[in-house]
């Protein structure tokens, strides 16, 4: 791949759309982020964007699935398909080289917080430094809808890599079920 080029995938929204209703495109083009900035990196590798279309809903689901469900053996199902798409909700896909290899659902909350939720990485492209990438965009993200403090609720095996990212224990929820490490980390201006 070139140095430098800017990998921007395709949006088939046009496919996934439901049909009737009442609200309008431009409604759910904001509702879905299609009206906010899809962040990228600067080697132009990477791209993060909402899922536009029903093979990117798949690719979504099957990474979390993946990551989340199976591998920590946690029994969970996908949240509903309203709650993926309120309207603070943003579910993203992480691209790399064109092709979907992490998720994050970047939620907007009181004041100026944002919670990463459901941060995965597809286990063949783990450990190839894609969740710092993952990362980055999210925060980057965040920081574009007026977001200045980042919160997540991390498994105790994850903890480390997000105090490697910056995030620090921080309890912000005192409702937080035990064996969950809470951190959260301010954003720089950027």
């Amino acid at each position: 791949m070139a140095e430098g080029r800017s990998v921007v995938a395709p949006d088939t929204r046009r496919e996934t759309e439901p049909q009737g209703g009442s609200e309008s495109q431009q409604g759910r083009d904001a509702r879905h982020g299609a009206d906010l900035p899809h962040q990228g990196s600067a080697d132009g590798r990477y791209v993060l964007r909402p899922p536009a279309c029903a093979g990117d809903w798949a690719s979504y689901h099957t990474i979390r699935q993946d990551v989340l469900l199976e591998a920590r053996e946690f029994s969970l199902d996908h949240p509903p398909e309203e709650e993926e798409r309120a309207p603070l909700h943003h579910p993203m896909l992480l691209w790399c080289d064109d092709r979907p290899i992490g998720t994050i659902r970047i939620d907007r909350l009181e004041g100026d917080r944002a919670a990463f939720r459901l941060v995965a990485i597809d286990p063949p492209a783990q450990g190839r430094g894609h969740g710092r990438r993952l990362l980055g965009c999210a925060e980057r993200f965040a920081r574009e809808i007026g977001c200045r403090t980042i919160v997540v609720y991390a498994t105790p095996e994850a903890a480390g890599f997000y105090a490697r990212s910056g995030y620090v224990e921080d309890v912000w929820d005192e409702s937080c079920v035990g064996g969950i490490v809470q951190m959260m980390k301010p954003l720089a201006e950027g």
